[in-house]
């Protein structure tokens, strides 16, 4: 049985060997995952052809393969972005989000109890970030986007010392930084950065980012995607599951 990536580039990936290791672990010698780099989300029309039993969905297309798909579970459908596919028992295509999931075990594991900041600042406005916002409104956290593009409370000209102080909790869900392009970092004002900081990056390669290290040098607490990236995985497991796949 196949599964697979689809996204672009997957160099930064740890997906494949993941769940390579969790086949071996359990004993299923006749599965298989696969990375499916795509220049064009079209192409994708094509690969849900053949014979997959799902697929995990990162950057730039978790929005974008929305159109190719039958039916959307209720949490991806509010949030507008999908990360993991599956084939239903009809031969058609429903997406999920377990990016959700994810990111909010991974984000009250890190609190552990403290105080839930009150304002957060999501860097970016991409599929990732949707989910990102979904559970801090959840969480009932007044949430800020950053975008250079999107029509967002910020740009990151406007960041200044002031938008930094009082947003104690920022959160980078852009790829700026991931490897290999670990020299970068998102232009915000670094040196407002204090203890009472929580700084969380959705990139996991490398696993300590520009942006965390200088948050790190400020005090601030900081956490990067590794955690999420294995609660989502599992969460896509239990779905494929729960289809039946295996």
């Amino acid at each position: 049985m196949k599964f697979g990536l689809i996204g672009y580039p997957l160099s930064h990936s740890f997906s494949q060997e993941y769940f390579t290791k969790k086949f071996q672990s359990l004993g299923l010698k006749e599965f298989s995952y696969e990375l499916l780099p795509i220049a064009d989300i079209n192409e994708v029309a094509a690969i849900l052809q053949q014979d997959y039993a799902g697929f995990n969905v990162t950057i730039p297309y978790k929005e974008k393969i929305i159109p190719f798909l039958k039916d959307l579970d209720p949490v991806s459908e509010a949030i507008g972005a999908v990360n993991t596919i599956t084939r239903t028992d009809e031969g058609k295509w429903k997406g999920f989000n377990t990016d959700a999931s994810g990111f909010e075990g991974s984000f009250l594991q890190w609190l552990d109890g403290a105080s839930m900041p009150e304002k957060a600042l999501v860097l970016g406005s991409g599929g990732a970030s949707k989910a990102v916002r979904y559970i801090l409104r959840r969480l009932g956290i007044e949430v800020s986007i950053v975008s250079r593009s999107f029509n967002a409370q910020y740009t990151y000209g406007e960041l200044n010392n002031n938008v930094i102080k009082n947003h104690l909790l920022i959160i980078n869900t852009t790829p700026v930084g991931m490897y290999p392009h670990a020299d970068q970092m998102p232009a915000i004002p670094y040196a407002a950065l204090t203890p009472d900081h929580w700084l969380y990056d959705l990139i996991y390669n490398p696993g300590n980012t520009l942006f965390l290290a200088r948050g790190e040098q400020a005090g601030a607490m900081t956490k990067n995607g590794l955690e999420m990236l294995h609660l989502q995985a599992d969460h896509a497991w239990a779905i494929w599951k729960s289809y039946g796949k295996f």
